[in-house]
């Protein structure tokens, strides 16, 4: 008799707890994952916020908390964490992350998963809670682009010199080797132990449009050297704009939101230089790509003598080449940077080297 009380007992208990777990197990519990970081660059180390609170009486030994987050719309993380949360406590988490690719991270969904005490029913729910993090190329030193960037720079100086104004002053900056000595600032100099010049604001101003060509000769393509592209494109809108260089940016690769080609009009400062970071974030490089002659004819078509163009392309076909030279004819300012694998270098086939010797201002710059 006793043992059929106990087991009538032990029924009793299971069951009490079954239906209590049941219905009020997610009552008051709250979860929320968010980035720590709504922006960085690609290869820099960021952080997951977590946090789990149960604003209730009953406590729940076991919860996961189990999520995905996409890059450009794929799945790049999976990650499931197990918490044990008395009654009325919150539990907060720091999650390393580390994005080592450039794109738009989501994550849309948190499934919060639970057991009775005996763990022999599990209790579900899906929350649709979302976050985004943008992560934008990673920069490139300036040493791996000084000669264009600074033949360019020369070539800004020279157009700009007759027309500064002395009274629109704007700021101070570190001394570059192509700034005139009468723009040093000997106070601000002494003060900081370097080299400082005063940086003036233009009655005209020389505009630069970054030309990103995305074709491809065929399918089988080195995708290192279009994402390397990208990283230039950044770098050098992060360039100029140091310098007070309005940019532009065209480009026929594809945003991986809206469909469309990537297309950044003239502007100035650090929003305008973040739009350019994220929509070369959103550029899904697997995406078939229109024919980059568009933006090839506008730049023929542009008779604004303050236009300067920059041409990143590992592309070069013989309308790519046709319509650089002829960009070069209408514009004093041109330049290609085309981007090469070191390995294609050693190849005898590889015309690479024979476009940079044909054709002025092409600088051949070496991927590894």
């Amino acid at each position: 008799m006793p043992i059929l009380v106990i087991f009538l007992v032990a029924g009793l208990i299971y069951l009490l707890q079954d239906r209590i777990y049941k219905k009020f197990w997610n009552v008051n519990l709250h979860v929320n994952v968010k980035f720590e970081d709504k922006f960085i660059h690609e290869g820099e180390d960021t952080y997951l916020k977590e946090t789990l609170s149960n604003g209730k009486i009953l406590p729940l030994p076991w919860v996961y908390v189990k999520f995905q987050i996409n890059r450009n719309g794929k799945v790049s993380h999976y990650r499931s964490d197990l918490f044990s949360i008395r009654f009325y406590q919150k539990i907060r988490r720091r999650i390393p992350f580390h994005p080592e690719t450039r794109g738009i991270y989501t994550m849309r969904g948190i499934d919060l998963i639970s057991n009775n005490l005996f763990i022999t029913r599990k209790f579900v729910q899906t929350l649709q809670d979302a976050t985004t993090m943008v992560v934008y190329p990673r920069l490139i030193s300036t040493e791996e682009f000084q000669i264009p960037f600074q033949k360019m720079m020369g070539d800004i100086i020279t157009k700009r010199y007759m027309i500064e104004d002395p009274y629109m002053f704007k700021g101070i900056r570190d001394y570059q080797s192509y700034d005139s000595f009468k723009s040093i600032n000997f106070k601000a100099s002494a003060r900081a132990g370097k080299w400082l010049v005063n940086v003036h604001d233009y009655t005209i101003q020389q505009k630069v449009t970054i030309l990103l060509n995305m074709d491809r000769a065929n399918q089988y393509y080195d995708m290192r050297l279009y994402e390397n592209s990208i990283r230039m494109a950044a770098s050098m809108a992060n360039a100029y704009e140091q310098e007070g260089i309005p940019v532009s940016l065209w480009s026929n690769g594809r945003d991986v939101i809206t469909g469309e080609k990537i297309e950044v009009e003239e502007g100035c400062g650090m929003g305008h230089l973040h739009t350019v970071f994220e929509s070369l974030a959103r550029m899904e490089i697997s995406l078939d790509v229109e024919d980059f002659d568009f933006f090839m004819r506008r730049a023929i078509e542009d008779m604004d003598p303050n236009s300067m163009y920059v041409l990143i392309s590992p592309f070069f076909g013989k309308n790519c080449i046709d319509s650089y030279e002829e960009i070069q004819r209408r514009h004093a300012s041109a330049m290609w940077i085309l981007p090469v694998m070191l390995s294609d270098l050693s190849d005898p086939d590889f015309k690479g080297p024979k476009i940079a010797d044909c054709l002025s201002n092409v600088y051949l710059w070496k991927v590894d």
